[in-house]
């Protein structure tokens, strides 16, 4: 199984650095999302403001942007640097973020913007949503954790991709995987049923999230959604893999916290296990809706 050789071991338990530097990350990646989302054309499901990861300078960048030239603005995890990158991932611009704050971020951005021809508009932050409280928003300055956190980190965002993208390329109405800039999970949605009008009546949704109300640790997901009134029977559900389960309250889905996923012990039995949740979850999903996706 390729992935499983692609797979990069993850190994930190250390549960409170690993959430503090999610948040310093989060913030962070608003600035790519700024980027893509002045800059690109909008669309209807704000994915001119997702984020993709790029393996190869373990960042996670904003979508593509022509100006002067072909870029992407990204923020680096293992140095925590916000980077401007052409085309072909060459680094343009840098800044490094510990040390500075959210206004001196969006100062770099602006100036990138303004030296790449951007001309009678500024760059704006986002609105439409709001992050979690966290000092950084009352002025604080960014700072690493440290450097072997957010290497651990990238690793959770490559191997996310790294597992999801095939499993979405097998559905014809799925996403293409990427970030997304509110809830800072990395996912796809398929859409399993639509109206008259081509609007998602029924979805079922695929991701890593980061801690949250449901899960005080990174998790993979797999959810459902219904647009009109269900009456989907939660009495018997199928079991999952080992350290999986179910939520049936407001959230309707499955879960398989990232110890569970290091717990499994080396890289291919980590993959394997996350591929396995991911597919058995989707399945009982679909089996829940009552509906049969069409395949790629």
């Amino acid at each position: 199984m390729a992935i499983q050789e692609d797979w990069q071991h993850l190994t930190a338990t250390e549960k409170a650095q690993l959430n503090e530097a999610t948040k310093q990350l989060h913030y962070a990646a608003q600035f790519p999302a700024t980027f893509g989302h002045n800059l690109r054309t909008e669309s209807s499901d704000d994915s001119h403001s997702s984020l993709l990861w790029v393996p190869n300078i373990r960042a996670l960048s904003s979508q593509e942007v022509s100006l002067k030239r072909r870029v992407r603005m990204a923020v680096a995890y293992d140095t925590f640097e916000l980077i401007l990158i052409d085309e072909n991932e060459e680094v343009l611009g840098v800044f490094p973020l510990s040390g500075q704050t959210l206004t001196t971020a969006m100062s770099f951005v602006r100036t990138q913007a303004r030296e790449l021809g951007l001309k009678g508009k500024e760059i704006e932050p986002m609105e439409h949503f709001e992050l979690p409280d966290h000092p950084l928003k009352q002025g604080a300055p960014f700072q690493m954790v440290s450097p072997s956190i957010h290497q651990e980190l990238a690793r959770y965002r490559r191997n996310a991709t790294l597992v999801l993208q095939p499993i979405a390329g097998e559905y014809e109405h799925a996403s293409d995987v990427a970030t997304w800039p509110h809830h800072f999970d990395t996912a796809s949605l398929l859409t399993v049923k639509f109206d008259d009008q081509s609007n998602a009546q029924k979805t079922v949704g695929m991701g890593m999230a980061i801690p949250d109300s449901l899960c005080d640790e990174h998790y993979f997901y797999v959810n459902h959604w219904v647009k009109e009134g269900s009456d989907i029977n939660y009495d018997t559900l199928p079991s999952l893999p080992s350290g999986a389960q179910w939520k049936t309250e407001d959230w309707k889905g499955a879960i398989l916290p990232m110890s569970a996923v290091i717990a499994a012990g080396e890289a291919a039995e980590q993959c394997k296990l996350t591929d396995s949740f991911l597919r058995q979850a989707i399945k009982a999903s679909l089996d829940l809706l009552e509906e049969t996706p069409v395949k790629a």
